[in-house]
């Protein structure tokens, strides 16, 4: 690892454990508050020292699940000003352009598809629990109705629109959930997956699980098997960090036992072919698996995450959180929400030594957190965040 800062402190809130999350009935919405009620004091470290190291940084994606890097954007220099990242057009014209260079510089993908973006600029507050409740994952909420029709969606780029982060630990998708999210989000993305979505499909027809898909990715310079696809969210402060910044977990230490799946909503758009959209039963593959209660709100499909429960071993240390000090404009978090390559070949372990499960996993659990010693009295943390879905 790069340097370690033991002075900085960070008080996540986690699943309280033993506990079962309540199911998500709406799009987006993560349980109440109430319901983490682990609050809990670890240790991060700086990922600043890294930002210029390029891919020579120790933080990698395929192994910890995130990285950061030194990015800067058109909008951040003149006739530009902040001003700029509330302004649908110069996003959906200059940045989003940029993002998808930026990931496929990164990653090597062949296609990077923006599918939505967050602007953040409010203080945490969850008002009442049945309804805007914001992931730090998307940020968005059920009940924005003010949101463009165009593709990708933009939230909270409007003075009336204010999205806040979510100090709630969690990771945006589980394996299956990624897999239904390119098969049932938006049809842009699930064109993009066709390749995905058909090698996958024959396999469930064939009888092949779905937790067992990990087994059949397609391997370099041989044909067969399932191709690559990954979901990213490119986060970036829109002012300097002071407060609430955002952490990640590494991947590589995060015990299985401390996944929590959950279920949870996201809009469906019902434009998507039924040979692509359709859920496959590996038991009768002639049936589809239900994606919700008799699907009587077609607006959304049920899909699944992870929420988590704080850490058990005795140094508190297995959840390796990492954060940018001081974070600024140009100071780029990589977060991996699934990479079904990654999925391959990465094994949550069992925690305290004792080996690995048969977990696989394909992305970073991740939280907005009260930095120890940060000043409450400054203002809202602002920022920007673009998830993308890349193919290869």
């Amino acid at each position: 690892m790069a340097a370690t800062a033991d002075s900085h402190l960070g008080k996540f809130r986690y699943l309280t454990r033993g506990t079962k999350p309540t199911p998500s009935k709406e799009a987006y919405l993560l349980p109440p508050l109430s319901e983490f009620g682990d609050l809990v004091t670890l240790p991060l470290t700086d990922l600043k020292p890294s930002l210029d190291l390029g891919d020579n940084s120790p933080y990698k994606l395929s192994v910890h699940g995130f990285t950061a890097r030194r990015h800067h954007s058109v909008l951040h220099a003149p006739p530009y000003d902040r001003a700029s990242w509330n302004n649908e057009k110069l996003l959906r014209e200059i940045y989003f352009p940029e993002v998808q260079s930026f990931v496929q510089n990164l990653t090597g993908c062949k296609k990077a598809v923006v599918s939505a973006a967050v602007v953040r600029n409010q203080l945490y507050s969850e008002g009442d629990t049945s309804s805007a409740t914001q992931t730090e994952g998307t940020g968005q909420t059920s009940n924005n109705d003010e949101a463009s029709e165009l593709f990708p969606p933009i939230f909270g780029n409007s003075v009336k629109d204010g999205i806040c982060p979510a100090p709630k630990v969690h990771l945006d998708c589980t394996p299956k959930g990624a897999r239904c999210h390119i098969r049932q989000y938006h049809s842009e993305v699930a064109s993009a997956a066709v390749d995905v979505i058909e090698a996958e499909n024959s396999l469930l027809k064939s009888g092949v699980k779905w937790d067992d898909l990990k087994d059949h990715y397609q391997k370099e310079n041989i044909g067969e098997g399932v191709p690559r696809f990954a979901l990213f969210s490119i986060w970036r402060p829109l002012r300097t960090v002071h407060r609430d910044p955002l952490a990640l977990a590494s991947a590589a230490s995060f015990p299985a036992s401390d996944y929590v799946p959950s279920d949870q909503r996201e809009p469906k758009d019902n434009r998507i072919p039924t040979h692509l959209s359709r859920i496959i039963d590996p038991n009768n593959p002639n049936v589809d698996i239900s994606t919700g209660d008799n699907e009587k709100d077609e607006a959304t499909y049920l899909t699944e995450g992870y929420l988590a429960y704080a850490p058990q071993d005795k140094e508190q240390r297995s959840h390796d959180w990492h954060f940018i000090s001081q974070q600024e404009p140009s100071d780029v978090l990589v977060i991996q929400l699934f990479d079904n390559e990654m999925e391959a070949h990465a094994r949550a372990p069992l925690g305290e030594g004792k080996g690995v499960s048969d977990l696989g996993v394909g992305g970073a659990v991740h939280s907005a957190f009260e930095l120890v010693g940060q000043d409450e009295t400054d203002e809202a943390r602002e920022s920007i965040e673009v998830r993308v879905a890349a193919f290869w």
